[in-house]
């Protein structure tokens, strides 16, 4: 088990880096086009037209339950 329990936190970890370095892709997407508006290219533009989308289509009642998901398993970790 100590082995597979090594692999697991390795694959953890690149994944979270993974997640990480797409985070960050993003931001700098948002940040061209913020400095080159229309200009940008379709590929920019694509991007923070879905970004958009995806806000609109988030509901508030959708927030809450993320924050409800998210408070019950900090709070199952801690036990």
């Amino acid at each position: 088990m100590n082995k597979m329990d090594k692999f697991l936190t390795q694959l953890r970890s690149v994944l979270l880096r993974g997640a990480e370095s797409m985070g960050l892709v993003l931001v700098v997407l948002i940040l061209v086009y913020l400095l080159l508006g229309e200009e940008s290219g379709e590929y920019v533009i694509s991007v923070i037209t879905n970004i958009s989308l995806f806000v609109s289509a988030v509901t508030p009642q959708a927030i809450v339950g993320a924050a409800i998901v998210l408070g019950l398993v900090s709070y199952l970790r801690s036990k």
